[in-house]
C-alpha cells in the first residue's frame, strides 16, 4: 500500500515549484492560437458592460500574490495600481496548477515557501480586499486554462476533490469519439508536444499517457467542465470580477481542422460546451448578486455559429511583429472587424502573449529586444491599438518567458517583471498609463 502523505507532499512540491518557476504557460504560440461590480436590482437601469467598456488603462500582473519572491510587499502592489492609474487587472490570478485554501494545509516543511510565493487562495483574497480598498472601481481579472489537466493530481477547490490517474486520462481528449480516424494517444502525444508534456522528439507510436506529464482535456466532458468551473467559481468568491478562459475554442477549432467542416458535430459540440461554461459562470456571478465579466482569444468570432457569449476577448501582436516594432495593418483591421461583425461592439484586450518556450511574442520581447528597444515597443504598440479602439495591457509583471529564456528577471526568474533590471520598462508604462489618463505623476 502506497504511502498517500508521501505522495500528496510530493504533489504540492510539485505545484509550488511550477508556480516559482514556471509562473504560467500555454499553447505554443502560432498553433492555434463585461460584467464586474454589484447587479443594482432591476428598477435600475443599468448595463454592467458599460464599466468594462470604459477602462483605459489596463496592467498585466501575474499574480498579485507572489511578490515575496522579489521583495515586493502587497502595499507594494497596490502602490503599483494606483501609479498606473489601472482599471483593470488582467490575469491577476492564474490557476495552472493545484492551490491549497491555505499554506496550513500543506506539510509544515513546504507552508514558508507557500507563504512566500503566495501560494494559497487565501493569499488571493487578501490581496484583492487590498488592492479593492485602494481602488474599489477597480477590474480584477482571474484565469483559467481550458487546455489542460495534470495526470498525476488535479484538484476541485469547491469539493476537495482530487482527481488522480487513470481518471485524469479519462478527461483527456479523444477525436475517436466523434468518428475521426485520429486516436486518442496520438492526439494527446502530438499536443502535449506542444506544451512539453512529453519530449518532442517522441515517437508518438511510443506514447505511454501514464508517462506524460499532463493532457488536453475534453471540453465536452462533464467532469471536466465541473473542474474548470470549479477553478473559476473559487477565485469569483475570493474577489475576481471577470474571469479570462485560455484557450476555450481551440478543441472546436482543432475539431474543425481535422474534418474540415465547421459544422461537423465535432465542432459544434466542443463551442456548444464553451457556451455552457461562459453561461455557467455568468449565472453563478449573478447567485453572488455580482455580473461575472467573461472572456478569451478573439478566434472566437471565427466561427459562423453557436459562438460564446464573451464579454470581451483579447489578442496578441505576432513575435514578427516585436522584433520589427511593425504591424499589419490589414490584418488588424479584418480581426476587428470580424469581432465586431459577430461578437458585437465588446471590449478587446492586446497583451504580449507567452507559452512553452522563447518562441512567443513574450519570449522576443524579453530576449531579443534591449531594455530601450521594449520601452520603444511599447510606445508603438500603445498608439498603434489605441487608434484602432483596442486596450493595450502593459506588461507590468508576469508571463512565462520560456524554459530556455536565458535574460531572467533579477537573474533568477523566469517570469516577466517590468522592474527588474534587466527590462527596465516600469517608467515607461507609468508614463503612458498616465497620458492614457490625462494625468501626471504629480497626482498620485
Amino acid at each position: 500500500m502506497r504511502d498517500l502523505t508521501r505522495v500528496r507532499v510530493g504533489r504540492w512540491v510539485v505545484a509550488i515549484a511550477v508556480c516559482i518557476v514556471v509562473a504560467s504557460a500555454g499553447i505554443v504560440y502560432g498553433v492555434w492560437v463585461h460584467r464586474g461590480g454589484q447587479v443594482e436590482g432591476p428598477e435600475v437601469e443599468f448595463s454592467p458592460r458599460v464599466k468594462l467598456s470604459q477602462v483605459r488603462v489596463a496592467i498585466l500582473y501575474e499574480r498579485v500574490t507572489d511578490g515575496g519572491l522579489i521583495n515586493r510587499s502587497l502595499n507594494d502592489v497596490v502602490r503599483i495600481v494606483e501609479e498606473t492609474g489601472a482599471d483593470m487587472i488582467f490575469r491577476g490570478f492564474w490557476r495552472w496548477s493545484s492551490f491549497p485554501d491555505d499554506c496550513s494545509q500543506l506539510p509544515k516543511r513546504l507552508q514558508a515557501q507557500c507563504e512566500l510565493a503566495g501560494y494559497s487562495y487565501e493569499h488571493l483574497e487578501e490581496a484583492i480586499a487590498a488592492i479593492k480598498e485602494a481602488k474599489p472601481d477597480l477590474i480584477f481579472c482571474g484565469a483559467v486554462p481550458a487546455q489542460k489537466v495534470w495526470r498525476k493530481h488535479e484538484r476541485n477547490p469547491r469539493t476537495g476533490e482530487i482527481l488522480e490517474y487513470p481518471e485524469t486520462w479519462e478527461l483527456a481528449l479523444d477525436p475517436s469519439k466523434w468518428g475521426i480516424n485520429v486516436s486518442k494517444e496520438r492526439f494527446q502525444c502530438w499536443f502535449g508536444k506542444t506544451h512539453l508534456w512529453v519530449d518532442r522528439e517522441l515517437d508518438c507510436a511510443e506514447y505511454d499517457p501514464e508517462e506524460a506529464d499532463a493532457y488536453f482535456p475534453d471540453i465536452t466532458n462533464e467532469k471536466f467542465q465541473e473542474l474548470l468551473l470549479s477553478w473559476a467559481e473559487e477565485q469569483i468568491d475570493r474577489g475576481a470580477d471577470a474571469i479570462w478562459i485560455d484557450m476555450l475554442v481551440t478543441q472546436a477549432r482543432i475539431m474543425e481542422d481535422l474534418t474540415g467542416d465547421p459544422n461537423h458535430p465535432a465542432v459544434v459540440d466542443a463551442l456548444k460546451a464553451a457556451q455552457r461554461i461562459v453561461d455557467e459562470i455568468h449565472a453563478y456571478g449573478e447567485s453572488k448578486g455580482r455580473y461575472i465579466y467573461v472572456g478569451s482569444w478573439w478566434t472566437a468570432a471565427r466561427f459562423p455559429h453557436d459562438r460564446p457569449d464573451l464579454d470581451f476577448v483579447t489578442v496578441s501582436p505576432t513575435i514578427r511583429e516585436v522584433l520589427t516594432m511593425e504591424f499589419n495593418e490589414s490584418k488588424w483591421s479584418e480581426i476587428v472587424e470580424l469581432v465586431r461583425e459577430n461578437l458585437g461592439d465588446i471590449p478587446i484586450f492586446a497583451f504580449v502573449d507567452w507559452a512553452s518556450t522563447v518562441r512567443t511574442p513574450l519570449g522576443a520581447f524579453s530576449q531579443n529586444l534591449t531594455p530601450e528597444q521594449q520601452r520603444e515597443f511599447l510606445r508603438r504598440a500603445d498608439a498603434f491599438f489605441r487608434e484602432r479602439g483596442i486596450v493595450f495591457i502593459y506588461p507590468v509583471h508576469g508571463g512565462f518567458m520560456g524554459v530556455d529564456a536565458t535574460v531572467l528577471s533579477f537573474g533568477r526568474y523566469g517570469f516577466y517583471d517590468s522592474m527588474a533590471p534587466e527590462f527596465q520598462t516600469y517608467e515607461t508604462i507609468v508614463e503612458l498609463a498616465q497620458a492614457r489618463r490625462g494625468t501626471s505623476a504629480q497626482d498620485h
